[in-house]
């Protein structure tokens, strides 16, 4: 027998119920139907809720083991499994040995984009693929962050800019690329919307390994290298003086045009077809 809000269901009712979809409100009841989480689980649930709702903060120390033990009511393997759930999930670190508690931390996107882009290679994603999702997302930024005129925007990508300039003359070519893909994150930062920064986080990781990787791969002399880079600023500045002007229709139409040359770009050496291989 397995529990739904403290009824009894028959698993063989519930195996049926999985073979068409429910039609009653009985037959959704059924095929909600969880388990019973072990008391490792709850605790881990219960410390989880508490920072996600930031009752705990970053640097937050938990109660010491025995203080927990007590609190909660749990045995020390209880407890330390809990632990273990939380650290896989990098919401806390834990050092043998230590007489403080386990550290709190916030979570991140970090904790995602490298599982998410091995999900993407499990796909069969293609790095043309990659790039067309930035084409999507991107253009529409920019108009938005022309319309809204957000404070403080332009200064950062500005200063961001300047930052990549100063790559590119002290031929740091590494971190140049590094840098484009943290200009494009800060644009969608900017923006100001939550649910696409997310999207376009994780898609850095990404897209920061493959431009590294294909820098040493392509053995582009110098010169073009810089001519390149220097090509990519100026679109930058020109992006930042339309934002800057209000004008939404140029700021859009600007950054479409970019992205799909940058693109092209990066994938005119017959690469787009490629599946994404993070792991190379």
């Amino acid at each position: 027998m397995i529990y739904n809000g403290g009824r009894q269901v028959d698993e063989t009712s519930v195996n049926a119920a999985n073979t068409k979809q429910p039609t009653t409100r009985e037959e959704y009841l059924t095929r909600q139907a969880i388990r019973v989480p072990k008391t490792a689980e709850v605790v881990a649930d219960h410390i989880r809720r508490r920072i996600i709702r930031g009752e705990l903060k970053e640097g937050d120390f938990l109660p010491p083991e025995g203080q927990l033990m007590a609190t909660l009511g749990i045995s020390r393997p209880t407890l330390r499994e809990s632990f273990r759930i939380l650290e896989a999930e990098m919401l806390i670190s834990v050092v043998r040995g230590s007489r403080t508690g386990a550290r709190v931390h916030q979570p991140r996107v970090e904790s995602v984009s490298r599982y998410a882009g091995f999900v993407l290679a499990a796909q069969g994603t293609t790095i043309a693929d990659i790039y067309e999702a930035r084409l999507a997302i991107e253009p529409y930024i920019a108009r938005r962050l022309a319309e809204k005129q957000v404070p403080g925007a332009t200064d950062r990508l500005r200063a961001e800019a300047e930052r990549l300039t100063g790559f590119v003359e002290s031929a740091r070519y590494v971190d140049f690329m590094i840098g484009l893909a943290e200009f494009h994150r800060l644009l969608v930062e900017l923006g100001g919307n939550h649910t696409l920064l997310f999207v376009i986080a994780i898609l850095q990781d990404v897209v920061e390994h493959y431009q590294v990787t294909s820098l040493t791969r392509r053995g582009m002399p110098e010169d073009l290298q810089r001519k390149r880079s220097l090509w990519g600023i100026r679109s930058y500045r020109k992006l930042i003086e339309l934002i800057d002007a209000g004008d939404a229709d140029g700021a859009e139409a600007h950054w479409r045009l970019h992205v799909i040359n940058s693109n092209k770009s990066w994938l005119d050496t017959g690469n787009g077809e490629r599946l994404l291989d993070i792991l190379e």
